[in-house]
């Protein structure tokens, strides 16, 4: 009896252990399989996090106002756009004897140079390349292709800017410099066929430099500010020290909107949105340049900036500025109901070196300059207003210049703007008279006889893409 009650025990314990050890088992067994499902669970959602990492860094393309190829995430992007301008004008001068020269001199053996002209060109033909790189690197690189530079390609603009925030940026490279409101417009934007008279005298052109740029608050508006200095003033080409010999130059411009607007309801000068309510903006701008007539390089030139001034002759005459010139220029601009106003206004100071060495026309022998301190002056003022609202615009302007001691001149012109689509496809004209033409110029088409009249017909079909 003793032994079956041990056996009984032994037989008792061992199913109670076995039933322990399956209970044991049946929860290991549980945990094993919610520990299964979690890491499933887990796995699923990396390789949706992947999945949706490579949705957001993965590449479009499309065209919105421009072709483009960005990625998803917008870090990066890549912009293509185009302008072409067809344009055929019409000049005639007033010397019908046909005894000046192109630069208003008296022509050897009396055989001048015809009083008259007519051609059709490519005036501007450009390709833009720009974008950004983790949006705040913006960059642009600009290709020129014209019949003024014998269809040959050339880089136009280059620059790259960071923007550390709102108020403060930097750029490099060669861009437009910080002067002047109606130069720093966009050519495909202007109101006329080309820029005024004005502008083409006292702008700066292009220049390598570098500019602080942004926007500080100024009451219920923003003051926008770029700050630059540069190589020299319109030195684009020019090849670094040796046709920039100690030739420092620098500019600034200050723009402010006001009456609600910003500064993208200017980018055209027209008021081709059609602002119900008026909109305003006024700008200010600076440059200075000492450009030295050292040459301390081999095969170099000086300074290629040249200032208007009075001739041995008594003439207005264009000379290269050996010497300290500084610029002032003050603009206001006003839009309402397809209605735009625009006054410029220039006043440029002349400290030149030497008369014997300041000679130089746009590339042709002038005379010898009379004086060495000029202070030289200009505006520019033009309306533009939609009879056909976004469709079909009368454009006029009134531009002058008063040059010291010499001859004032002025431009008179008018015009239309038939806009197909936008400025993306417009067909323009306009007629235009200067009394006594100051300089000549291919851009604007100034192809007459200096210091003679001259009347131009203008016609333009702009295509933007």
């Amino acid at each position: 009896m003793r032994q079956w009650m041990t056996l009984m025990t032994v037989g008792l314990m061992l199913w109670s252990c076995s039933a322990v050890l399956a209970a044991d088992s049946s929860d290991t067994q549980s945990q094993l399989q919610k520990l299964q499902e979690r890491v499933a669970e887990l796995e699923l959602q990396a390789v949706s996090a992947q999945s949706r990492q490579s949705l957001d860094t993965s590449l479009t393309a499309g065209y919105d106002n421009q072709f483009f190829i960005k990625t998803t995430d917008d870090q990066f992007y890549l912009g293509i756009d185009g302008l072409l301008q067809f344009r055929h004008t019409y000049s005639q001068s007033d010397d019908g004897e046909r005894v000046l020269t192109r630069e208003g001199q008296p022509a050897a053996g009396g055989d001048g140079v015809d009083p008259s002209a007519s051609a059709a060109e490519l005036e501007r033909a450009r390709l833009n390349f720009s974008g950004h790189v983790m949006k705040d690197v913006k960059y642009k690189i600009q290709l020129e292709m014209d019949d003024d530079n014998e269809n040959s390609v050339n880089v136009l603009d280059y620059m790259v800017a960071y923007s550390v925030m709102p108020e403060f940026g930097v750029k490099f490279g060669q861009y437009k410099g910080a002067f002047g409101r109606q130069f720093n417009v966009d050519a495909g934007k202007l109101m006329m066929v080309d820029r005024s008279l004005a502008d083409t005298v006292f702008n700066i052109g292009r220049s390598t430099g570098v500019e602080l740029f942004g926007a500080c608050p100024l009451g219920d508006t923003q003051m926008h500010y770029r700050l630059g200095a540069y190589n020299g003033l319109r030195d684009a080409g020019s090849r670094p020290f040796a046709d920039n010999d100690n030739n420092p130059a620098a500019a600034a411009r200050f723009v402010v909107p006001l009456m609600g607007a910003t500064p993208k309801d200017f980018d055209d000068e027209s008021d081709l949105q059609g602002h119900a309510n008026p909109v305003a903006q006024v700008g200010m701008s600076f440059a200075y340049a000492n450009a030295g007539s050292e040459n301390n390089f081999p095969d170099g030139t000086d300074d290629n900036f040249m200032v208007l001034a009075k001739g041995d002759n008594g003439l207005s005459n264009g000379f290269i500025a050996y010497g300290e010139v500084s610029m002032v220029e003050a603009d206001i601009a006003v839009k309402s109901n397809g209605l735009s106003v625009i006054l410029d206004g220039y006043y440029q100071r002349a400290n030149l070196d030497s008369p014997a060495t300041a000679a130089g026309q746009f590339g042709t022998a002038r005379t010898a300059i009379d004086g060495l301190q000029m202070n030289n002056m200009g505006w520019n003022l033009q309306s533009g207003i939609f009879v056909i609202p976004e469709k079909f615009e009368l454009v006029s302007r009134v531009s002058g210049l008063c040059i010291d001691s010499a001859n004032n001149c002025y431009e008179y012109a008018g015009g239309w703007n038939y806009y197909l689509y936008g400025q993306d496809l417009k067909l323009s004209m306009d007629l235009t008279y200067i009394d006594d033409l100051p300089i000549v110029s291919s851009g604007p088409n100034y192809d007459g006889v200096q210091n003679n009249a001259l009347f131009m017909v203008r016609t333009q079909l702009q295509f933007q893409f």
